[in-house]
């Protein structure tokens, strides 16, 4: 049962109480005391109920100093807000409380425990994403191109190109230079279109050699030299030749090797190379629409919704949260951080509290703060009711006996 019905049966019963025992209220002293502690205890019930009930309209009609809220809005509100913003929600106030609490403990938990990680990594990712992907292309590209082309003019291009010649005239790049070289030869020259092109030459060099003599046609075909045979044994000549050289042993790979050498390091010592080399830069950078190669590589390579760098952010944030879960100082750092952020924005705007805490009361028409109010309050106000019943039949009980020992002691 709610406390207003037991309110209103507190004061039904003691009205009851008091109707009841009027009649038989002077035959005796039992009766008397009931009957006197009835009507003080309606008394205190009626006065209370006008009283809780002039908070929140007119009790009976009557005006006078009640309808308490709504007389009083803009005075309660003026000081609900005071009261909120300069006590209950001021700076210190809050940071008191905000000081106790372990805002980097919060987050690691958060992080570990309650699926923070994988929202932290999905936010970056999504926020770098929109980022990139709503960059200008042409605009990026037109502030990086006279940058890029004033590196490259200043890059020393031919030089790098020579000192790479130079490398390669290396030993230790020779060799695998001249094998991979003398490999692909053996591989080419068995080769079926190879061993056509070595035919069909054969065969002219054959034609021009016998010309209009008899007696070379006739020498030939005694040593059985046809034109097959000639390819066979140009074969045999030529692989056993790759495969001496491939077997890096023989006085002629020695020789090829020297001259491979030397004629790499001539070209990387040959400054008519250098300047040639110079002279296409020059062009290439003159010609070469460096802006479009930077736009095209910035949609092509970082744009799109799995770009290449994604999963490298991904490692990036993984090990961040990884050091900070494990970093106590970190921790320190963040908590403190935080916790003097917080202060410095709610010294900066706390202004803002009490428009906040004004609107949101604005909101309120007069009946809805009235009935707001009264939710809320209503048990308390409803008990002093029921406590004012309780306390003026004691009280009228109380003065009963003292006016009846009066009577019986001093015959007043």
């Amino acid at each position: 049962m709610q406390k207003k019905y037991k309110a209103n049966l507190a004061l039904g019963i003691s009205a009851a109480g008091f109707l009841g025992t009027f009649a038989a209220s002077g035959s005796g002293f039992a009766m008397g005391l009931f009957h006197h502690g009835f009507l003080a205890a309606t008394i205190g019930g009626l006065a209370d109920w006008f009283a809780v009930t002039a908070l929140f309209r007119k009790p009976l009609g009557i005006s006078y100093r009640t309808d308490v809220l709504r007389r009083n809005r803009g005075r309660i509100m003026d000081a609900i807000v005071t009261f909120a913003s300069e006590d209950l929600l001021s700076t210190k106030n809050i940071m008191r409380v905000i000081r106790e609490q372990d805002t980097a403990g919060l987050l690691v938990d958060y992080l570990e425990h309650r699926g923070g990680r994988e929202g932290v990594v999905s936010v970056v990712d999504a926020v770098v994403l929109k980022i990139v992907n709503d960059l200008d292309s042409a605009s990026v590209a037109k502030e990086l191109a006279p940058a890029v082309r004033e590196g490259l003019k200043g890059l020393a291009l031919e030089n790098i190109l020579l000192e790479l010649v130079r490398l390669l005239g290396e030993e230790r790049h020779t060799r695998r230079i001249l094998h991979s070289v003398l490999s692909i030869g053996e591989q080419v020259l068995s080769s079926p279109a190879m061993q056509q092109v070595l035919l069909d030459n054969i065969k002219t060099l054959r034609k021009e050699y016998e010309g209009e003599s008899a007696g070379r046609a006739f020498v030939l075909s005694a040593l059985g030299l046809d034109d097959k045979e000639i390819l066979r044994i140009f074969n045999e000549k030529a692989q056993k030749g790759l495969a001496d050289l491939l077997s890096e042993q023989t006085e002629s790979y020695a020789h090829l090797k020297a001259g491979f050498e030397s004629m790499i390091l001539s070209f990387s010592r040959d400054e008519s190379l250098r300047h040639v080399l110079a002279e296409w830069k020059e062009r290439w950078l003159e010609q070469v629409d460096i802006e479009g190669l930077i736009a095209k590589w910035l949609e092509t390579n970082l744009k799109g919704e799995n770009p290449f760098w994604l999963p490298h952010l991904h490692d990036f944030v993984e090990k961040r949260i990884d050091t900070f879960v494990a970093s106590k100082p970190w921790q320190r750092r963040f908590d403190t951080f935080m916790k003097d952020f917080l202060e410095s924005e709610l010294e900066k705007h706390h202004e803002l509290i009490p428009g906040l805490i004004r609107e949101r009361l604005a909101e309120f028409s007069d009946d809805a703060l009235v009935a707001f109010v009264e939710e809320k309050v209503q048990d308390d106000l409803q008990m002093i009711r029921i406590n004012g019943s309780i306390v003026g039949s004691l009280v009228g009980m109380g003065l009963y006996i003292l006016v009846w020992a009066a009577e019986r002691v001093w015959g007043v």
